[in-house]
């Protein structure tokens, strides 16, 4: 049987036109969700591609012309046409993506037209990738980086490095930050030392700092720490600080998830679970980051955040409210809170148009 199988579909029309897509968890999320804006300014989702299994995570490609979806609970990725006026998705190609429980993709954007993809897979700890078609639908993993040596190894985000050929993984398992020099010609990467972090921590999600090219962040998400690391273009990696992601004096149960910062690289946002707040720090002219604050999430399990296009909103999807909440971001001020909450069953992740 083939991995691959291309699935054209009519696209789903939608009344106005949509500004971005959103994904979620279990049976009720039904597919891809439009957000739509009515006249009134009212925002609501509206199923746009259904399908079966969890599209949790969502990229778009190609200057928003092609949609990606991982669907976690199937082991699958889908791959859209987006109509550039109507915002309209036409389903191009769904694949097995080779591993279980794929989480996150890293696309090789550096080399101008993407031609690859890696996909990092909770459930086996592999990272796969998927060669880019010529129409921009991905094809099946043809190739994997299997994870290290020992038990339960749970990669949980692979980004590529916005000017050197590196990648980099977490290994939430294996309490790892692992590096490899990529080969633009094809090859398979190369695997770099890499940073060991201590027991755990459980790294989940990085960025890298979007003016410094030698600077990145990690979330742990079992430590509820922030690690401020360094990295030079060989992919040497250096730990420079480690600060908690919650308040002081807090003792209860949470899990951290995601973590943004700012395009002027002056601020960080990372999200707890459980204890379900949106974690502020401040960064100052090196890099160093500092606790500011932190505000309420409006609901359960905030799974993720996206910045609006012009950085002056934050997204926040709650898995277990089933909803999405909308935070006014004002110069210094902590994120405030405006009012919106969207209906969006097992809400997982945001991709503006």
């Amino acid at each position: 049987m083939s991995l691959t199988t291309t699935l054209p579909s009519a696209p789903a029309r939608l009344p106005g036109v949509p500004f971005a897509f959103a994904g979620g968890y279990g049976p009720h999320c039904g597919g891809v969700h439009a957000l739509v804006r009515e006249n009134g300014g009212r925002v609501w989702a509206r199923l746009a591609a259904p399908l079966e299994g969890s599209p949790t995570w969502l990229h778009l490609a190609e200057g928003g012309r092609r949609l990606h979806a991982l669907l976690e609970d199937s082991h699958e990725l889908a791959s859209f046409a987006v109509d550039p006026d109507d915002g309209a998705l036409t389903l191009m190609s769904r694949v097995a993506t080779g591993g279980t429980l794929p989480v996150h993709l890293a696309f090789d954007d550096n080399a101008g037209r993407a031609r690859e993809a890696w996909i990092a897979h909770y459930g086996d700890g592999s990272v796969r990738r998927a060669v880019v078609e010529s129409d921009g639908a991905l094809r099946a993993p043809d190739r994997s980086i299997a994870p290290r040596p020992g038990a339960e190894p749970h990669a949980h985000m692979v980004r590529r490095h916005p000017r050197w050929p590196l990648m980099l993984a977490t290994d939430l398992g294996h309490d790892l930050l692992r590096v490899w020099r990529v080969d633009e010609g094809g090859e398979m990467p190369i695997e770099l030392e890499g940073l060991s972090l201590p027991p755990g921590s459980g790294p989940r999600h990085l960025v890298f700092h979007p003016t410094d090219a030698g600077q990145l962040y990690l979330l742990n998400e079992a430590a509820n720490a922030l690690d401020w690391l360094g990295l030079d273009a060989a992919g040497r990696l250096t730990h420079r600080l480690r600060i908690s992601s919650l308040p002081a004096g807090f003792e209860g149960l949470s899990y951290a998830s995601d973590l943004l910062v700012t395009p002027d690289g002056r601020r960080l946002f990372a999200l707890n679970r459980l204890h379900d707040a949106i974690a502020v720090f401040d960064l100052d002219a090196d890099g160093r980051p500092s606790w500011r604050g932190e505000v309420w999430a409006q609901g359960s399990y905030p799974r993720s955040a996206t910045l609006s296009p012009d950085g002056h909103e934050l997204w926040v999807s709650l898995q277990r409210s089933h909803q999405l909440s909308v935070f006014r971001l004002d110069g210094e001020a902590l994120p405030r809170f405006d009012g919106r909450f969207i209906a969006m069953p097992g809400a997982a992740c945001v991709v503006f148009r």
